[in-house]
């Protein structure tokens, strides 16, 4: 299945299938990056780890012995990368640059990837934005740590969404409204009403709207945003769904790169 779209192009070269952003393409000769696809996986308990990292990048002409990734543990912690370690950052969920040739990883499976890239100060985010992340506006922490420590205009930055679960998959309970409530004040127009299932009321929540809302409340410009629209629940035989696959789901990767 081909998962190109008006804002993604589905990229096969042999056995290593990505997705990439048509908006970041316009600028190949400054950055690289990619959203892996299935067969190739990357969970660190994956044995077959390092060597898809290294196919994979080998198939983006980027230096797989000089990534930076995390452990991802859901945090609203951002790093600022200066240079490339081989520091574990346990507590870390997004990472921002404005060095070249250091590639900057998250790993997903069903939480929402997000790429920053200021086209003007050359400086580059990766983003994990799981629900907690979500909540937590880590991606809003990014991209102020690019305005604190490369004077980026947030209007100048791009914003891609890459897949995640997506709201017709995303049910939630009644514990799950009122942490947002809490948090954003009345979040009804994020959430559809489902079925009361066991005595419990569903709903169907809608974080990617939530975070582009936010976004664009910092000074992002919507038309800066690009959203792949590809749902990871809809699509687990192309990429790994923790919501479709449970304890079997391994991860996709999102990498980027300043050339």
């Amino acid at each position: 299945m081909n998962l190109s779209n008006e804002n993604i192009i589905h990229v096969k070269k042999g056995d290593v299938e990505y997705l990439q952003f048509r908006e970041l393409l316009k600028y190949g000769d400054k950055l690289q990056h990619a959203y892996s696809l299935k067969p190739l996986q990357f969970s660190d308990k994956n044995e077959h780890s390092p060597a898809n990292y290294k196919k994979i990048c080998e198939t983006l002409n980027i230096d797989s012995n000089k990534i930076i990734k995390s452990a991802q543990q859901h945090t609203d912690v951002v790093k600022d990368i200066k240079e490339y370690t081989t520091e574990s950052f346990e507590f870390v969920d997004g990472f921002i640059t404005n060095k070249k040739n250091i590639p900057l990883v998250t790993k997903y499976a069903d939480c929402t990837p997000i790429i920053l890239y200021d086209k003007m100060k050359n400086v580059i985010g990766n983003v994990h934005s799981g629900w907690r992340g979500t909540l937590q506006r880590i991606s809003v922490k990014a991209v102020k740590m690019m305005e604190e420590k490369y004077n980026c205009d947030p209007a100048d930055i791009i914003v891609c969404i890459g897949p995640c679960i997506k709201q017709c998959h995303f049910q939630v309970e009644e514990d799950f409204i009122a942490k947002f409530n809490q948090e954003f004040g009345n979040v009804e127009k994020y959430y559809k009403t489902g079925k009361v299932i066991e005595g419990k009321q569903k709903y169907y929540f809608d974080t990617t709207n939530l975070i582009i809302d936010y976004l664009t409340e910092i000074g992002i410009n919507r038309a800066n945003i690009f959203d792949s629209n590809i749902c990871s629940v809809c699509n687990v035989a192309n990429m790994s769904s923790y919501r479709a696959e449970k304890e079997k789901a391994d991860r996709n990767m999102n990498i980027v790169m300043l050339k």
